[in-house]
This record gives C-alpha cells, sequence and structure tokens, in this order.
C-alpha cells in the first residue's frame, strides 16, 4: 500500500510540472498582449511591462513557400534570428529599422508598418517535453491504482503511448491558437484525467 501511494504522489507530482511547464510556456507566449508598457503609468511598479526597442535586419532567407526568417540585430541583446511571413519579408531589405516588443527579456513580437510576426517558444518542441512528463505522470498515476496486475504494464504502456501522442498534439493545437487561458489549459487537464480514467478501469479490469 505504501509503494502505491508513493507511485500515486510520484505521478500527481511529474503531471504537475508538465502541466507547470506548460502554463509557463503559454504565460510567456501570450501574457505580453495585454501587458501595459514599461514607464507609463499603467506600469505599476513591480509588475511585469513590454518595452519597445528598433532593430536593424541584417540579414534574410526564405525557409520555405511562405515562411520566412530575418536576422536582426538589437542594441541591448545580441543578434537573432526571426521567422515572419512572405508579405513582411518582401516589406523591408537589409538596413531596415524594425520595432520589437521585448517582455520579461526575451523578444516577443517583431513588426514593422503594420506587420507583424510573434516569436513564441517554439510549440512542437515545448509539447513534445511537455507531452513526455504528463504521459509519465499518466503512467505512474495508472500503475499506482491497478496495483500488481497480469496485465497491467502492457494497458499501462499502451495508454502513456497514446497520452504522449495526444499532449503533443494537442498541446501543439493549444499553444499555436493562443486562446484564453481558461480553455488552453482546460482542455488538455481534462484529456489528461479522461485518459488516465479510461487507462486505469481497463488496467483494472483486463485480467
Amino acid at each position: 500500500m505504501l509503494a502505491r501511494g508513493v507511485l500515486l504522489l510520484a505521478g500527481l507530482a511529474v503531471t504537475a510540472l508538465g502541466f507547470a511547464w506548460f502554463v509557463d510556456t503559454y504565460d510567456r507566449t501570450v501574457a505580453y498582449r495585454d501587458a501595459p508598457v514599461c514607464a507609463t503609468a499603467a506600469a505599476a511598479p513591480g509588475t511585469d511591462c513590454v518595452r519597445h526597442e528598433t532593430g536593424r535586419v541584417t540579414a534574410a532567407r526564405a525557409l520555405d513557400e511562405d515562411a520566412r526568417e530575418l536576422r536582426i540585430a538589437r542594441e541591448s541583446a545580441p543578434t537573432d534570428r526571426y521567422e515572419v511571413g512572405k508579405a513582411f519579408y518582401e516589406a523591408v531589405e537589409i538596413g531596415t529599422d524594425v520595432d520589437l516588443t521585448v517582455f520579461r527579456g526575451r523578444v516577443a513580437e517583431v513588426s514593422y508598418r503594420g506587420h507583424r510576426a510573434a516569436n513564441p517558444i517554439r510549440p512542437w518542441q515545448t509539447s513534445v517535453k511537455v507531452a513526455l512528463l504528463v504521459a509519465a505522470g499518466s503512467a505512474l498515476t495508472v500503475r499506482s491504482a491497478s496495483g500488481p496486475r497480469r496485465n497491467a504494464r502492457r494497458v499501462i504502456l499502451s495508454g502513456a503511448g497514446w497520452v504522449a501522442f495526444l499532449s503533443a498534439l494537442g498541446g501543439f493545437a493549444v499553444l499555436s491558437s493562443q486562446g484564453p487561458f481558461v480553455v488552453s489549459l482546460g482542455i488538455p487537464l481534462l484529456g489528461w484525467l479522461g485518459a488516465t480514467a479510461i487507462t486505469t478501469l481497463i488496467a483494472v479490469t483486463d485480467d
């Protein structure tokens, strides 16, 4: 019983870590949109705020048919690469000054004469990392609930694989859509609860 309790706590802790990582990624990707501008009356001391900088395009190249990449130099940080759309790419040239929206030390958005390009954390990379943690947490949670049953290991591994796949796919979709926080967190959380409950039921009843 003690071992099963430890497994349950470990599973919940790993799952919570995965969702905490997801929330942090969502926050850094979307929160800048509603943040006040630094050094204004709306930016109270101690609150997160956005800062505007000017960057200069130093290089440009095509990534695929629609996406383009600009290399932009900043005064306060090293030169970095930013993905932009085709229209944005065609509107600038080497030496063009562009506007940078900086939030929590990173460039959240690049803009120039009505063209905008968000610069979020890459959704696929984050989604895969979160999915692995959530799947591991689900496996540990189901293992603690199912006990030493004959077919439990096979069911748990299969369930964890599906949880990982669906979490990666769903996380990518949610982070890319940048919808409301309640929806963005609620859908993955309900999905995890449902998948874990179904896997647990199968592991308990499949002898």
